[in-house]
């Protein structure tokens, strides 16, 4: 990445509106975590009646060391499109589907075609840089041969490295599926109905806004040393292997006399 940055902009250095992070992340009917709420003395945890649909819906979601981001897309389970995805939208998602909605390589360059459209006026010609796990479909060859045809550098994070490196994971998922959670609860509260694919563009599209702020984007990369390039952010008892906590084999303790 220092090298990148020194001299990946054709030879001249890399500035923080060129430097890009890439990730998704899942939702359903389930993200949010708790909250707190008002209750009856003397029970520690208050249980809310929610749906029973479980459908994953995956967002893909692009910040940059400048502070800004671009639209998402939102990738739903199903086997065609419907044009009430994404009404109400508030950020303009891009949206589309997958048998089990997840992202695939054809998906994966759908997005690589929309980050470009996304961030050509700003780039200005110059390279950009799109960090990226080591999903197959962020590292697929029409995936990387698109980006190399228009000046996007695709690094990628160290296998098993993201919960170290990727800033989405590190800094921004969480408090992200915390809004969602509370937007979705206060549409229930509103509204009575549970979320659908017609209302999550909606629901998400206003967690985003909350939550996808210059500050916490650029406090993503300073934490996971990517903006500015600070290779002493990441130190070696981070990326030490995990210890043994246990040595022993627990198991049931044998009957006094014979079961029959």
């Amino acid at each position: 990445m220092e090298r990148l940055a020194a001299t990946g902009d054709d030879g001249n250095p890399m500035s923080a509106d060129l430097m890009w992070g890439f990730d998704e992340i899942g939702f359903n009917n389930l993200s949010g975590g708790a909250t707190k709420v008002i209750g009856r003395t003397g029970k520690k945890q208050q249980y809310q009646q929610r749906g029973a649909n479980r459908e994953m819906t995956t967002v893909l979601v692009a910040i940059c060391a400048d502070g800004t981001t671009i639209p998402p897309a939102l990738i739903f389970k199903g086997k065609g499109y419907s044009v009430t995805w994404n009404q109400n939208d508030p950020v303009n998602s891009m949206v589309g589907y997958s048998k089990k909605g997840w992202t695939d390589n054809e998906i994966g360059l759908e997005y690589a075609k929309h980050f470009e459209r996304m961030t050509r006026e700003k780039a200005k010609g110059r390279y950009r840089c799109l960090s990226v796990d080591s999903h197959a479909s962020h590292v697929s060859r029409i995936f990387l041969q698109f980006c190399r045809e228009h000046k996007i550098h695709v690094p990628c994070y160290v296998a098993h490295g993201t919960h170290i490196y990727q800033g989405l994971d590190v800094v921004c998922f969480s408090p992200l599926k915390t809004a969602f959670g509370q937007e979705r609860d206060k549409h229930m509260r509103e509204t009575g109905e549970q979320i659908k694919k017609d209302t999550f563009a909606m629901i998400y599209g206003r967690a985003h806004l909350r939550t996808m702020t210059p500050d916490l984007i650029k406090t993503a990369f300073r934490k996971t040393g990517l903006w500015p390039v600070d290779r002493n952010v990441v130190t070696e008892d981070m990326m030490a292997p995990s210890k043994a906590t246990s040595t022993q084999v627990y198991t049931p303790a044998e009957p006094s006399t014979p079961v029959r």
